[in-house]
């Protein structure tokens, strides 16, 4: 169910089908127009973009530039880490400086095999056997997997953080995320390439803590090094190199104030927006649901 029931959503659909700059989408023209996308969600008022897109596109410029952009305009972005699989790299956009990477784990607050895992991973969510809508049908409901709906989760509590806290730039609403997240229960030290901080727990993010809120303003993930290293791009071309960028996926069948007037852009290729990236978020009534909603894994009692 989701976290964040009065967000405002503004859905924005990339590699369309005949609505896009191309009816028959090739990977560079997908990369573009989540750029473009990116831009858009940010001048139309986004406090926070969650993006359900995955891919290789560490060499584009265009991409990297708007992941900039939102992060000079003060904008939470949330991405997932890709349903490769631990033994892979943290796919784009997740993996740029600024990003919120988010992996999934499972009801016991294990990390799902397909979660791909590196030193970008910034939090994990629930995205094992969560339950929503899908792409079939206007009316179909499924039980899927994949690092999307794990996004839309912490996409959701950014959102809240930035409606009780109107003041918070977008680095101390990523800051309180990382603060109160739940580290696993298995006593890994956090942070680390599997769990980044720990679970997303939207009840603690909510709570007072005047030591983030009276702290730095900029974005701790800003500075981040990208683990394969910031490739040297000629910033006044617009090219880019392996350009492969694709919707995650979902697995099917296999988990102050109440309300938000936050504007939540979701980027996603397709139908895959009104499942992955809106669906968690939009539903539940009350932010006391929505605590229960993320339990802290692994926590007494769990």
């Amino acid at each position: 169910m989701g976290l964040a029931p009065k967000a405002k959503i503004l859905p924005l659909k990339v590699g369309s089908d005949g609505d896009g700059p191309s009816a028959q989408p090739n990977a560079s023209s997908q990369q573009h127009d989540l750029a473009d996308a990116i831009r858009f969600a940010v001048d139309h008022g986004a406090g926070v973009v969650n993006i359900s897109l995955a891919g290789d596109s560490r060499f584009d410029s265009n991409l990297r530039k708007a992941v900039n952009y939102a992060v000079s305009k003060d904008v939470v972005l949330v991405s997932g880490t890709g349903n490769t699989g631990a033994d892979k790299d943290v796919q784009y956009p997740a993996a740029f400086p600024g990003v919120v990477a988010v992996g999934a784990v499972d009801s016991n607050g294990a990390v799902w095999e397909k979660s791909t895992s590196g030193p970008e991973t910034t939090l994990v969510a629930p995205g094992v056997g969560i339950y929503r809508a899908t792409a079939k049908s206007s009316t179909s409901y499924d039980r899927v997997s994949g690092t999307s709906d794990a996004t839309a989760y912490v996409s959701a509590t950014a959102a809240l953080i930035r409606s009780k806290y109107p003041n918070l730039s977008a680095g101390q609403v990523i800051n309180r995320m990382i603060k109160s997240a739940t580290p696993p229960a298995n006593g890994t030290v956090v942070p680390n390439n599997h769990y980044g901080y720990g679970t997303v727990s939207p009840a603690k993010a909510l709570d007072p803590n005047p030591a983030v809120d009276n702290g730095p303003k900029d974005n701790p993930l800003a500075k981040r090094p990208e683990s394969k290293g910031t490739p040297h791009i000629d910033e006044d071309s617009d090219a880019t190199d392996q350009p492969s960028v694709a919707p995650e996926a979902a697995s099917g069948s296999g988990g102050g104030s109440d309300d938000t007037g936050q504007v939540i852009a979701a980027v996603a290729a397709g139908a895959v927006v009104l499942g992955a990236s809106v669906a968690a978020v939009v539903t539940a009534r009350r932010r006391k649901r929505a605590a229960a909603a993320v339990p802290p894994y692994g926590g007494p009692g769990q």
